[in-house]
């Protein structure tokens, strides 16, 4: 037994204190604990590190400080430092402090919460999903929706199309169909790619035919001009004269004035929007002639007059670099203006009561993410790098400026692109693999995908890799099922190796599968290298039948069915377990 005294210890200065580390500990011990003195009238060093650390007061007073809080502390009491939170202990008393300090290397996982609402950015319906789309947005929100059933979480998840973007409207002219006919059968061929990857949503609506989306969008848009947050102002808007018509979104095609590439407003490369009017050597993408300008008006939002309304909550959440990079962006420019309405005499376009104003979509949309940004219920929102400025500076800001108690999402999960044979995926060309046509097996898509998923840069799909991938799964799925009925009856004791391994890896996907803290690329790896511990296993029947039960838990979020199928063979229920030692 290791029993070890602050009094006797040995002390050697560290942080601008006296530190001795517990005797006996070899190597990389789990925890770490270690005796502290603090002398009279001195203090620590601030400082902050990634690791989790807990002080107990042994004897003395001091000061606590942990960012920007302090507060007094005394013999007794245990304080909680987070992970990179800057703090230091002061002494300002006439006898030594002493505290033990006590950290872990490992990492720690947000708690779970009751209740939560998980929204996916609706796509565009003019044309089927392909597998870029799917790796994005869709395929996070269903392994985050399940495993949080997984682990009783209530959550509920929504998306919907995006019905009067006019690239629909666009998209069905080029092809000479009727709109109705035109997105009736997008919208069917999305959903059926949905179901062809084993992903499904609570809500899915459809904006152009429900009643209920419509009223908030108006209720919302006239608050919005009520409490003059935007205003209606007379422009010199971009114009075809030729075709007749503003130029808007998909109607336009010019310069980016932020990064000088090719943009419609919204831009691919810098992720900045600028409104039509700001874009350099503007053109018609329907006639190709050069845009002229002509005199409108119309209600417009001063993005610059409310970003100071969100910066906390910006700050607050978790982002990659790129998109905080483009954060920063937006606070520098001195003033970002964008179209809440334009001249419109489509048919098609969402209107105002005033018959020729047309509403943006994406203030649109700003109003159907009220209920959400409202709530109290924690949300969580997945959507792609092209549309970060939307919903990380538009829509939020809008929300703050029309109603104060709204709030950013508690967590995003974002992505990049992911191109296909080393090319970006393109309708025009053919070059694509459309979900609803997928011919594979959609579990190994869908952790191939996993693995392959392009969360903070562009990342590459390749037949060949994927069809190496899918044939090597199935001979290891199919070796796991047999081993899996061979154990299934078997009882005795568990190898401690066995549990450990079953626990080092919940931990993992447990980590990497929080909102917080989503890394669907490390946790699909973790779970292949599961994968290979179970059939190398040789710690004895009981113990596979263990190791195989996790696996098939930790698998169900990304592989739903053959999870259910592997806990099939076993005879057992797919049931998360914080300590696999309750299930012995």
């Amino acid at each position: 037994m290791n029993i070890s005294r602050w009094q006797t210890s040995s002390y050697e200065e560290a942080y601008g204190i006296l530190c001795s580390a517990v005797p006996g500990l070899h190597g990389r011990e789990a925890i770490y604990p270690t005796f502290c003195r603090v002398a009279a009238q001195s203090g620590t060093q601030a400082h902050a590190h990634f690791e989790v650390e807990v002080y107990l007061i042994i004897a003395g007073d001091g000061i606590m400080r942990i960012g920007a809080e302090t507060a007094a502390v005394q013999a007794g009491d245990l304080i909680k430092v987070p992970a990179f939170a800057e703090h230091a202990l002061s002494n300002a008393a006439s006898e030594d402090l002493i505290f033990l300090s006590v950290y872990s290397a490992d990492y720690e996982v947000a708690r779970l919460p009751q209740t939560a609402v998980i929204t996916a950015a609706p796509p565009t319906p003019n044309g089927p999903l392909h597998l870029g789309h799917i790796s994005g947005p869709y395929l996070a929100h269903d392994v985050l929706r399940r495993y949080w059933r997984l682990r009783s979480v209530a959550v509920s998840s929504h998306s919907g199309t995006d019905d009067h973007q006019n690239y629909v409207t666009k998209r069905a002219k080029d092809l000479g169909q009727v709109y109705d006919v035109f997105h009736t059968t997008m919208r069917s061929r999305i959903k059926a790619g949905f179901d062809a990857t084993l992903i499904s949503f609570d809500e899915f609506v459809e904006p152009r035919r429900d009643g209920a989306y419509l009223e908030r969008v108006h209720d919302f848009i006239r608050r919005a001009i009520a409490a003059s947050v935007v205003r209606r102002e007379k422009l010199l808007l971009p114009y075809c004269e030729a075709c007749d018509h503003f130029l808007v979104d998909a109607q336009i095609e010019g310069t980016c004035p932020y990064c000088a590439a090719a943009s419609s407003g919204a831009c691919e490369s810098c992720g900045m929007v600028a409104a039509p009017q700001d874009l350099i050597q503007a053109h018609c993408t329907q006639c190709h002639g050069a845009a002229q300008t002509k005199g409108a008006e119309a209600y417009i939002f001063c993005l610059s007059d409310y970003l100071p309304l969100i910066k906390a909550d910006l700050r607050d959440l978790s982002l990659p670099p790129r998109l905080r990079s483009l954060v920063n962006a937006a606070f520098d420019r001195p003033s970002i203006k964008l179209l809440m309405t334009y001249p419109s005499s489509s048919d098609v376009d969402l209107k105002l009561s005033d018959a020729d104003q047309a509403i943006h979509v994406w203030f649109e949309m700003a109003s159907h993410y009220e209920r959400f940004s409202a709530g109290t219920t924690p949300w969580v929102h997945c959507f792609g790098f092209d549309n970060a400025f939307y919903y990380l500076l538009m829509i939020p800001a809008l929300h703050k400026a029309v109603n104060p108690d709204t709030h950013l999402p508690q967590a995003v999960i974002t992505n990049e692109f992911l191109t296909l044979d080393g090319a970006k995926f393109s309708t025009s060309r053919q070059h694509a693999i459309w979900a609803d046509e997928f011919q594979g097996h959609p579990d190994h898509l869908r952790f191939y995908l996993g693995m392959q998923r392009p969360a903070t840069r562009t990342s590459d799909f390749t037949r060949e890799s994927f069809a190496r991938f899918s044939a090597d799964m199935a001979t290891k799925l199919q070796q796991l099922n047999v081993r899996a009925r061979a154990v299934r009856g078997v009882s005795g004791a568990v190898d401690p190796e066995a549990l450990i391994a079953c626990q080092r890896f919940s931990r993992a996907i447990e980590r990497f599968l929080s909102p917080q803290h989503f890394d669907l690329r490390r946790a699909a790896r973790r779970l292949l290298e599961f994968i290979d511990t179970c059939l190398q296993a040789s710690y004895g029947a009981r113990s596979e039948k263990l190791l195989l039960q996790v696996l098939a838990t930790l698998l169900s979020p990304i592989m739903p069915t053959a999870a259910a199928d592997l806990a099939a063979a076993l005879g057992v229920d797919l049931v998360w377990c914080n300590d696999w030692v309750g299930t012995l």
